[in-house]
Order: C-alpha cells, then sequence, then structure tokens
C-alpha cells in the first residue's frame, strides 16, 4: 500500500463516483477502478459497493476512510514541518542564559522570536557561564548568553550588552544610606559573587573593580547564579557588584547604589557554534547582530551621560 492508494481511495470515497474521483486525482476512470480494486484485494476487505446508479462506502469502507484521511493530513502536516525547518520558520532551539539575561536581552529576542516565527519551539536553560560553555561544546545547546570573554574559532560571539557595575548591600548596612559606594570602604564586608571559571567573565571583572581602589575582599562566597548572590545580599550574608540592569529585580531587604568611582563595566556575549547548521538559529543570530549595535548604542550613551552628570555634580 502507498500514500497514492490512499489518495484515490479517499477521492472515490468522497465523491462517491469514479469518474468525478478520476478528475480530482487526474487519472483515468479505468485505472482508478483498478487501484481500488488491488487496494481491496490486498486489505482483504470490500471498500465500496457499486452498481450501475450509484456507488456507497461500506462499513469497512467508512471505518478506512476516517483513519485514511487522518494518515494523508499528518503526511502533509509532516511535509510543511520539514519546510518549515528548512527555510528557518520553525524547528527547536536550546538557549541557556544567566540571570542578567532575563532582565531585558533574553525577553527581547523571545518576543522578536514568538512573533515572527510562532512556530518555533525554545527550550530554555538557567546555567552559569561555564556550564553553558561545556554545553555549547557537547551541542547541547544552540546559544548561550554569558558574561565572558570567550575566544576560541568554534565559536561565533556577538556583543549584546554592556553594563557599569553597581552595589547591592543589605538594606540595614550602614552603607545602604550613601547615595554613592566607596569600595575601601567596604573592604571588611563579604563578597558574594559567581565562581571563577576558565573563561574569563564576570570574577574578572569584579575583581577589577577591586583592584582599581587597592582593596582585597577579607571573605568571598562564590554562587554559580547571580541571582542566588542576590538573595543571599538580602539575608544579609555580604555584599555583591551586579551588572545596573539588576535594579529591576527587587528583592526585600536588598537597596543598590552606583559605586562613587569610576564603575567597571560588564559585557553580557551571546555565543554559539560556527558549524551548527540550524537554520532556525541562523535566524536568530542575524537577529543578535541586528540587536547588538542598537544595544550597545544606547548602552554607551547612558553610561556617557552618567560620567557627565557625576563630573558635573
Amino acid at each position: 500500500m502507498e500514500l497514492r492508494h490512499l489518495r484515490y481511495f479517499v477521492a472515490v470515497a468522497q465523491e462517491l463516483n469514479f469518474r468525478r474521483a478520476a478528475e480530482v486525482v487526474h487519472i483515468a476512470q479505468p485505472a482508478l477502478s483498478q487501484q481500488i480494486k488491488q487496494l481491496e484485494e490486498e486489505m482483504g476487505v470490500t471498500l465500496f459497493t457499486r452498481n450501475h446508479h450509484k456507488v456507497e462506502l461500506t462499513a469497512a469502507g467508512r471505518a478506512f476512510y476516517e483513519r485514511a484521511q487522518a494518515i494523508l493530513q499528518e503526511t502533509q502536516r509532516a511535509v510543511a514541518d520539514a519546510r518549515a525547518v528548512e527555510c528557518g520558520e520553525a524547528g527547536r532551539l536550546t538557549l541557556g542564559f544567566v540571570s542578567s539575561a532575563a532582565i531585558h536581552v533574553l525577553p527581547l529576542f523571545l518576543n522578536q522570536l514568538r512573533t515572527e516565527l510562532p512556530r518555533a519551539e525554545v527550550e530554555l536553560k538557567e546555567l552559569a557561564p561555564g556550564e553553558q560553555i561545556d554545553d555549547l561544546y557537547n551541542r547541547k545547546l544552540d546559544l548561550g548568553l554569558f558574561h565572558a570573554k570567550l575566544e576560541d574559532e568554534l565559536f561565533e560571539t556577538a556583543l549584546v550588552a554592556r553594563e557599569q557595575l553597581i552595589v547591592a548591600l543589605p538594606a540595614e548596612n550602614p552603607f545602604a544610606q550613601r547615595d554613592a559606594i566607596d569600595l575601601r570602604e567596604l573592604a571588611r564586608e563579604t563578597v558574594i559573587m559567581p565562581a571563577r571559571h576558565a573563561t574569563p567573565g564576570y570574577f574578572e571583572r569584579a575583581r577589577t573593580a577591586y583592584q582599581a581602589v587597592g582593596v582585597i575582599p577579607e571573605r568571598i562566597y562564590h554562587t554559580s547564579l547571580l541571582q542566588t548572590g542576590l538573595l543571599l545580599v538580602g539575608a544579609g550574608l555580604g555584599i555583591s557588584l551586579l551588572p545596573e540592569s539588576f535594579r529591576n529585580i527587587q528583592v526585600r531587604g536588598v537597596v543598590y547604589r552606583p559605586l562613587a568611582h569610576a564603575a567597571p563595566t560588564i559585557d553580557l556575549i551571546a555565543a554559539w557554534r560556527r558549524d551548527n547548521s540550524s537554520r532556525l538559529l541562523e535566524w536568530l543570530a542575524a537577529k543578535i547582530k541586528s540587536y547588538s549595535t542598537s544595544l550597545l548604542c544606547q548602552a554607551d550613551a547612558r553610561i556617557s551621560e552618567k560620567e557627565y552628570a557625576k563630573h558635573h555634580h
């Protein structure tokens, strides 16, 4: 049995007339009659009763008609899905991200994806940068969003956000009353930050902020995710340097303050394998590159405005 047999049968079942059915499927009437006869012989059932006046489905024919229709419809959907994936309109993407990406950048890309390619499926995984890089190597992720400087010819990257670091403090900390924070005054505070990993990233940028003012924190608690560190700050266990977009995350017991001195910036990058042939990833990567320029221009403009205001205060 082949799909053409099902098409022939469904045409006759719908038309209940061999001549009209033959026109629908574009074959000669004798050939159609022969194909239906062969189908009945193969199945061992009678699908139609025929006489000079009319053609009718048998009980077996009615049962087979429902299933045959479903098979043909499912085949059409399978073809449509394959074509959609081939041209990048559908498929599945697995995206890794850090918590700072979920504040602005990730929703921006997902909304664009949902609007323009509603048939695309996305799996989201919140992972530390090192975990994302490992999963990109092992093809468990299609694209990652994280803070790191990734220099590997296997990957293509795009800078999607650049932010200044700010300080998150427990609300009861005496320095929380200040308008701006000098890290030299917080040298004895416990610092909560993600652990260092093989690829330079967030740890190095936070350390640079302390080195710039000649301070070595007395105690450091390491976490996998920035948002976990923020919850520990809310519990009064220490302070944390975070991208300024974290101001949008309200956690009980946490206040945010800018640094009184020149604040280092932290870069958020998107990374994906160059040899990933997904057309859907190709579409998303193009969008990310397009957004990259405008987002960075906006970020640089905000930083310039803050520096101007600081010097002319």
